[in-house]
């Protein structure tokens, strides 16, 4: 296996797991905060303060990331990829081992706490886009990054499956809502050997962002990245882009749990099959591309996802809800791909862990907007949510069409090394 496989493959792992851990908590949480007889919160604590409590909870793991990630990236730029991810992955391990002691004590300080170190650490996310970034041709980016998008949402399907599973006492007694924790930490770990094992950044890709006398490019602060004409833009259309994701991801299993009383173990097979268009879009997003345009994918994704939201509260039938869902995932796929690829085609090519360490405190800030806006909304009306997420998604249709702007994907790319 080439060298650039190899790295292709730790990032698709790297990428798969952390959200595995990212998603694991959704069909736990859920029944776990809202269910007074599961026990974690007093039974006295009513409703409106546990949905609040449960956006909380929720919030702090992309708050973390906020906090983190532009900095992991910058420092990659700095330092290098791997030492950073290495370092990243061991922090993340431990905030879970936090957060799984925290949920079998029913001590709600330390899942808080957990969530907030495995969120800080968690920035990586930033730093494997880098590298897939670093190793990329003008003629494999798409695809690259369309990879990603499917390493994403696979672990859709793990960490819910995971997590409805083994908290789940009716399928073996000695199940409880700790163990995905406990078994998180220890996939964090098993990433860390296989990053620190198999990934070899190729030498052309190292020596990006380097003058020829191997002089290190003077880094823009984050203010100047954020603020650049070319990128803010990107920025601005990829925070509402992601208010609406994750109004979807975070309340379609309150909504269930509220409306249906379903079970973590029922959420954990709905967030299996959504999965399905979630990785058939990523697969096609390389071959759409072509006729569309990066431009056209991304307004037709968010048309996609902006209708699957505003429709997904229609159905009383639990077995029709999962075709909004399906057109909503199909959307979302495609969403996270173009908008990430805006953001990787703008930035210079000696400061993509910054300009995407950017993007990622973007995607994670309006993760915690949607959950702590989306809590004190399901507390009010449980369609609320969908509502709010239809609106941003053709924000973002408009945005994309007037405004977001792009640079030569020449200056973003890595040249193909010499054969």
């Amino acid at each position: 296996m080439s060298q650039e496989n190899k790295a292709m493959s730790a990032v698709f792992l790297t990428v798969l797991f952390g959200f595995a851990g990212f998603s694991l908590p959704y069909p736990v949480f859920g029944p776990m905060f809202l269910k007074p007889e599961l026990g974690f919160l007093d039974p006295s604590v009513p409703e409106q303060y546990r949905t609040i409590l449960l956006g909380v909870a929720m919030a702090l793991y992309p708050i973390g990331q906020f906090v983190g990630a532009p900095w992991l990236g910058r420092l990659s730029d700095k330092v290098g990829r791997k030492p950073v991810l290495v370092a990243s992955l061991l922090g993340a391990a431990i905030g879970y081992i936090v957060v799984a002691i925290g949920v079998a004590n029913a001590n709600l300080s330390m899942v808080l706490i957990g969530r907030f170190v495995s969120g800080l650490c968690e920035g990586n996310m930033a730093i494997a886009q880098s590298i897939a970034s670093d190793i990329s041709t003008p003629a494999n980016k798409v695809r690259n990054f369309g990879l990603i998008t499917v390493a994403i949402n696979v672990g859709w399907i793990v960490g819910p499956l995971m997590g409805g599973f083994f908290s789940d006492a009716s399928i073996h007694p000695s199940f409880n809502v700790s163990w995905p924790f406990f078994f998180a930490a220890g996939m964090y770990g098993f990433n860390l050997l296989v990053v620190a094992v198999v990934l070899n950044i190729p030498e052309y890709a190292r020596r990006r962002g380097r003058t020829d006398m191997g002089a290190p490019v003077a880094t823009r602060s984050v203010w100047a990245t954020l603020t650049d004409p070319v990128l803010l833009p990107g920025y601005v259309v990829s925070f509402a882009s992601y208010v609406a994701i994750y109004l979807f991801f975070c309340f379609y299993g309150v909504y269930m749990v509220q409306n249906h009383d379903v079970t973590s173990s029922f959420l954990g097979m709905c967030a299996a099959i959504i999965s399905i268009p979630l990785i058939l879009a990523g697969l096609t997003v390389e071959r759409a591309q072509r006729p569309m345009g990066l431009r056209g994918v991304a307004a037709f994704g968010h048309m996609l996802l902006a209708v699957g939201l505003v429709t997904f509260i229609l159905p009383d039938d639990l077995v029709w809800i999962f075709v909004p869902m399906s057109l909503a995932a199909f959307g979302i796929a495609w969403c996270e791909v173009t908008t990430s690829l805006f953001i990787s085609n703008g930035a210079g090519a000696h400061e993509q862990g910054q300009a995407l360490g950017i993007y990622r405190s973007v995607h994670v800030l309006a993760e915690a907007a949607a959950v702590l806006v989306g809590g004190v909304l399901a507390g009010l009306n449980s369609n609320s949510p969908f509502v709010v997420g239809g609106v941003a998604a053709v924000i973002c249709v408009i945005g994309i069409l007037g405004w977001v702007k792009t640079r030569s994907s020449e200056a973003s790319t890595v040249e193909a090394p010499v054969s």
